[in-house]
C-alpha cells in the first residue's frame, strides 16, 4: 500500500521516466528524510577522519610525556640525593577547556545549513524546465527565457538529474563538515601544543633547578666539584676547552654505574658533558677518565648478547664526528648503563635537546600555556 502511494506521488525512482524531476505531482525538492541520511552519511565519515587524525596527535603528545615521564623518573634520585623538592608536573587541561572558533551550520541557515540551502534553493532554478520530451527547437526558446539556467542540466534525463542533485547536495554536506573538521583538530592542535610546550618547559626546570643549585645546595655543590676533580684528570679535556660552561653548569643530573668492556665504573651526565670514570682493576687500578662534550655525542642501541656462557644486556655505541665532519660518526666508546641502555639514551636525548633549543621555540603567557595567549590574543 505505501509503495503503491508513493508510485501514486510520483516518489518513487522509476517515476523519474515518466514525471520529471522536482516537477507536479513529484515533490518540489529532495525529500527531507533523505536530506537527514545524506546528512548522516556525511557526518559519520567526517568524524571517522576526525578520529584518525586526532588519534595521531594525541599519540606524539603521549609520547612526549612518556619521555617526559621517563626523565622525571630517573631525576627523582637525583632530587632525592640533594634533598631538593623536584618540580610538580604541570596540571593536564581538558579539550573542553579550548576555544572552538565554529558555530554549527545548521544555527546560522536552519535546517540544513548554508550550503545545503544554496543548493536546495538552486534547485527550482536548475530543474524546473529538465523533460524528455523537449525537442531541440524547445531547448532553443528556452535558453532564450532562461539563459542564466544551466543548460547542461537540460542536457540530462530526469535519472541522470536525480543523480546530480544528489551529488551537489553531498557535495554541500562535505564542505560544511570540512568546516567543522578543520575547526576541532584546530583546537585538539592547540590542545597538543600547549601540552608540547608545557613539558619542555617542565624538562628545562627540572635540569635548570639542578643545574643551578650550586653554591646554593652543599650536597650538590660536592657532587659538582667531585666531578671536576674528576675531569681534570681527563686526558682530552684540553679538546673540550671550548664546551665547558662554569662550574654552576656541571652538576650531576644523573650517576649510575657502567660496565665498559671489561672496566667497571662510574657515569655522571651534566646537561652540557658526559664523563665516565671507570677502573680495570676495583680499588687497586687506576682510574681511567674519558670525557664527551653532549651535543656531539649520538648513542645507538645494540640489542643484547644472545650468547649463553655471556649473557650481557643490550649496550650503547657512543659515537662522535671523525675529524670534524658530522656526516662521517665513528664509535669512540661503548658501555652498558646499570639504568638499561634504551632509558640511559633516552634521558641523554631530551637533556641534549634541552641543551641546544632556543628558550623562545614554545612562547608562554604568564598564566602558562598556549590556551590563554590564544585568549589574550582575542
Amino acid at each position: 500500500e505505501c509503495i503503491e502511494v508513493m508510485d501514486k506521488r510520483c516518489l518513487t525512482y522509476s517515476s523519474l521516466g515518466t514525471s520529471p524531476l522536482f516537477q507536479f505531482p513529484a515533490l518540489p525538492t529532495l525529500d527531507s528524510h533523505f536530506i537527514s541520511q545524506i546528512k548522516a552519511f556525511c557526518r559519520e565519515s567526517m568524524i571517522v577522519s576526525l578520529v584518525k587524525t586526532a588519534s595521531e596527535l594525541e599519540i606524539y603528545a603521549r609520547e612526549f610525556e612518556l619521555s617526559c615521564n621517563n626523565l622525571d623518573q630517573l631525576l627523582k634520585p637525583t632530587f632525592h640525593m640533594y634533598r631538593l623538592d623536584p618540580p610538580a608536573l604541570p596540571t593536564p587541561v581538558p579539550l573542553t577547556a579550548y576555544p572552538l572558533d565554529f558555530q554549527a551550520p545548521e544555527v546560522v541557515s536552519p535546517p540544513w545549513g548554508t550550503e545545503v540551502m544554496a543548493v536546495l534553493d538552486s534547485f527550482a532554478e536548475d530543474y524546473d524546465d529538465i523533460s524528455d520530451n523537449y525537442d531541440s527547437e524547445d531547448r532553443r526558446v528556452l535558453a532564450c527565457e532562461s539563459p542564466r539556467r544551466s543548460w547542461s542540466h537540460r542536457k540530462l534525463s530526469s535519472f541522470e538529474c536525480a543523480e546530480d542533485a544528489v551529488s551537489r547536495i553531498l557535495l554541500a554536506f562535505q564542505r560544511q563538515n570540512d568546516v567543522e573538521q578543520g575547526a576541532r583538530l584546530g583546537r585538539k592542535n592547540m590542545q597538543v601544543m600547549d601540552r608540547l610546550a608545557k613539558m619542555q618547559a617542565h624538562k628545562r626546570n627540572c635540569i635548570g633547578k639542578l643545574s643551578d643549585a650550586y653554591g646554593s645546595n652543599l650536597l650538590a655543590t660536592k657532587a659538582a666539584d667531585e666531578f671536576h676533580s674528576y675531569l681534570r684528570k681527563c686526558p682530552n679535556v684540553k679538546s673540550h676547552s671550548g664546551t665547558f660552561k662554569s662550574t654552576s653548569h656541571q652538576v650531576p643530573l644523573l650517576i649510575c654505574n657502567v660496565m665498559a668492556g671489561n672496566a667497571t665504573g662510574t657515569c655522571y651526565v651534566t646537561d652540557s658533558h658526559i664523563l665516565f670514570v671507570t677502573q680495570l682493576v676495583p680499588i687497586l687500578g687506576g682510574n681511567r677518565v674519558a670525557l664527551f662534550s653532549i651535543v656531539d655525542v649520538e648513542l645507538t642501541i645494540l640489542p643484547a648478547s644472545k650468547s649463553m656462557l655471556s649473557p650481557l644486556p643490550a649496550s650503547i655505541s657512543l659515537s662522535v664526528s671523525a675529524s670534524g665532519k658530522r656526516s662521517t660518526r665513528e664509535e669512540v666508546y661503548n658501555f652498558i648503563p646499570s639504568i638499561g641502555a634504551r632509558r640511559f639514551a633516552k634521558f641523554v636525548e631530551v637533556v641534549k635537546d634541552v641543551s641546544v633549543e632556543d628558550p623562545n621555540t614554545l612562547k608562554f603567557s604568564d598564566r602558562g600555556g598556549l590556551i590563554y595567549m590564544h585568549e589574550g590574543s582575542r
